[in-house]
């Protein structure tokens, strides 16, 4: 049967347990978990924990784990009925139905995320201050582009955004067998832990992003069109950075971006100021 939101429900327990464990879950750790589906994760987090908050989309999973959990009179566990990317974390703050969960505290994630929008939860997940370990379940394509490095055609905006926040790592492959109904595609257990970066200023990420979206051109025709340079401007940018301004955005690493956006950040400066240009 089609499920409503396009889920594949893991059925297999060895791998939940694998998933669990991997998590390396304390009697004093705050979990939040996205998309418990059934609950096959949910009910080997619960009793390892000291406070559980789930937040599943699907109204009629929502209700079947409230109840499951309701009828046993487990105390420290919270679902919410919520699509994830709409929710606002920082109400968990403030609402004192869930005051166990507080992202003033330090919580971890565990999550076999939807595979059409494991990439956006992912980018809501990381720059949040607090989490200090997360394990995805992912289409693997995807997670070999959330670990992918330089010269890899899988390197891409997300392959920096993560590695900007966490470290990243491939841990095994997971059969589509292990589902039901069984995906197209084999799944891959990835470990991501906090690098607790300071939130860069928005030009990071926005040039980053505009460069990969014309990945073809060559690093100079991409800071042209982003920054409205001329082309010999672009070139004067990229070689103060000791940049050939015939890369393409996939051979440069994380730390050139940062230079090279430092370096656009200066000359915005000076070219308000009428210094050149």
């Amino acid at each position: 049967m089609r499920q409503k939101y396009g889920q594949n429900f893991l059925t297999d327990n060895n791998i939940a347990h694998s998933i669990v464990n991997i998590a390396d879950l304390k009697k004093n750790d705050r979990i939040l978990e996205i998309g418990p589906g059934k609950g096959i994760l949910t009910k080997i987090i619960q009793p390892r924990v000291k406070w559980l908050t789930a937040v599943e989309i699907d109204t009629k999973l929502y209700r079947q784990l409230s109840y499951y959990f309701s009828f046993l009179n487990i105390k420290n566990i919270k679902i919410i009925n919520k699509d994830f990317l709409k929710y606002d974390l920082m109400s968990m703050n403030s609402n004192t139905i869930v005051k166990n969960f507080n992202l003033n505290n330090n919580f971890k994630v565990i999550s076999n995320l939807p595979y059409t929008i494991g990439t956006a939860i992912i980018q809501k997940i990381l720059p949040s201050k607090n989490w200090t370990t997360s394990i995805f379940m992912l289409q693997k394509e995807v997670a070999q582009r959330i670990t992918a490095q330089p010269y890899s055609k899988n390197y891409g905006y997300i392959s920096i955004f993560a590695s900007y926040y966490a470290t990243c790592e491939i841990l095994f492959d997971v059969s589509p067998k292990c589902f039901n109904p069984s995906p197209k595609v084999i799944s891959s257990i990835v470990k991501l832990t906090n690098k607790k970066a300071k939130h860069p200023e928005s030009i990071f990420f926005n040039f980053i992003k505009h460069v990969f979206n014309m990945r073809r051109k060559i690093i100079s025709n991409g800071l042209s069109s982003f920054e409205n340079l001329e082309k010999k401007h672009a070139i004067n940018i990229l070689k103060s950075c000791g940049l050939n301004p015939f890369l393409r955005p996939d051979n440069l690493s994380i730390l050139d971006f940062m230079n090279l956006t430092k370096e656009i950040q200066r000359y915005r400066i000076c070219r308000a100021q009428n210094l050149f240009f």
